[in-house]
């Protein structure tokens, strides 16, 4: 991996430039926690087959290999993170305590006590996986140590889990954000996806090779008057470069966060595109996402009914204020867009029609990831002529690669939603 840094470097210059490097999750164990019972709690629309999820995986990544993207997977660079720092196992194991489920517990700080040194005692490989999979209250996976008869006597979670299983690690996307040479760990605002970031502000500080890397973390959350916890998950993020940085106020990114990102004074223009608070919906990337330097998809239905604003993040001796200023641009996103973008001829990929939009948009064929300007991929299924696929390749204009989508799809996520860039070049 150090020869890989050394020879592109770290950092995202835009959402569509060249795709160097790509962070992934090949899904795992935590597929198979899935039920019927708990499906809608793991955001999940379907229980996968893990099968299937492997062989699509396979097949995207091996896709992606073969156009020149180098694929790392998160198993590994955790694993690495683990083996290579002591400190990076504490901090670890206290941040998945604190938010275990012990914590609703009357025992929980015996409890938390048992779990913590149960936790200790596991090697780096078992202790990637139990933050991933995640820990059962039962004998078969906590054995027969004192720490485990401690868990199994006091917790009452019999069949439950100590750990909760982190299937959505699968939609990599949402966790983090590299903005230029910044990472941004975002705050998610579902409660199974919470342990997430604990993983990967693990990985940004201690990774023998990523910490060192010349990557800042960004401390975005600061605190205001307003109660409201901000949420921002990478979705809805799309660097657009130089600056300008769109994103999408969702079910999943609120205002108080969005704010929080366009305090940090870091970007000269945030366009924020408020989307429908539906699950249909959930980030930008499933409604528009960009095809390459002067393009985007966009779901045509929502195409005049989502306001886009821009913050005005400064007052009038150009310090950042406290409550930026949310300056409306209308409903009309291809007009606002080519106005804020200053690109009079950005296009806008759909289906040909109303109903062929809504079923490819719900089958997330909006949501493409760049590998270079106007060669993305994107999942396969789309009508032939009537579908996006048909409009993005018409006049041999986009190359596009199609992807199975079985075993992935049912967690409501794309193909944008499993990639996350380490390296992408400027548009």
């Amino acid at each position: 991996m150090n020869d890989l840094l050394t020879k592109f470097g770290v950092g995202v210059e835009s959402e569509c430039g060249k795709l160097d490097i790509v962070l992934m999750h090949r899904p795992g164990r935590e597929l198979l926690r899935l039920t019927k019972d708990n499906l809608q709690y793991l955001l999940y629309d379907a229980v996968p087959n893990i099968i299937e999820a492997h062989q699509s995986h396979d097949i995207f990544s091996q896709y992606l290999r073969d156009h020149g993207v180098h694929v790392l997977y998160l198993a590994d660079i955790l694993l690495e993170t683990l083996i290579s720092s002591d400190e990076a196992r504490y901090k670890l194991i206290d941040g998945i305590v604190s938010h275990s489920y012990l914590n609703n517990n009357d025992q929980k700080q015996q409890a938390s006590i048992a779990l913590r040194q149960w936790l200790l005692v596991r090697t780096p490989e078992q202790l990637a996986e139990d933050v991933t999979a995640g820990v059962a209250c039962s004998k078969d996976e906590l054995g027969t140590s004192d720490y485990a008869q401690t868990l199994l006597s006091t917790t009452h979670l019999a069949n439950t889990y100590l750990i909760p299983p982190l299937p959505n690690l699968l939609f990599m996307r949402d966790g983090f954000s590299i903005i230029e040479k910044n990472v941004f760990i975002w705050r998610m605002s579902k409660p199974a996806r919470q342990n997430e970031r604990f993983l990967l502000s693990i990985i940004f500080q201690y990774h023998p090779y990523l910490s060192n890397s010349g990557l800042k973390i960004i401390e975005w959350q600061t605190k205001t008057d307003n109660n409201e916890l901000p949420t921002i998950e990478g979705g809805d993020v799309a660097y657009m470069g130089q600056g300008v940085v769109l994103i999408g106020c969702s079910e999943r990114t609120n205002r108080a966060g969005i704010e929080a990102l366009a305090r940090t004074g870091l970007f000269h223009q945030v366009i924020a595109i408020v989307i429908p608070p539906r699950r249909d919906y959930m980030h930008l990337d499933t409604v528009l996402s960009s095809v390459g330097k002067h393009a985007f998809t966009l779901h045509g239905p929502l195409a005049k009914k989502m306001e886009v604003f821009t913050l005005e993040m400064t007052d009038c001796n150009n310090n950042i204020v406290l409550h930026p200023k949310w300056i409306s641009h209308g409903c009309d996103v291809r007009q606002a867009l080519r106005n804020l973008l200053n690109d009079p001829n950005l296009i806008f990929y759909d289906s040909q029609d109303e109903e062929t939009s809504i079923q490819d948009q719900g089958q997330c064929r909006h949501n493409v990831v760049v590998i270079d300007d106007c060669h993305v991929v994107v999942y396969a299924g789309s009508d032939s002529k009537k579908g996006i696929v048909a409009d993005m390749t018409r006049n041999n204009v986009c190359r596009v690669g199609q992807i199975p989508p079985q075993g992935l799809s049912e967690g409501g996520g794309g193909v944008h939603c499993m990639t996350n860039a380490i390296r992408r070049r400027a548009k």
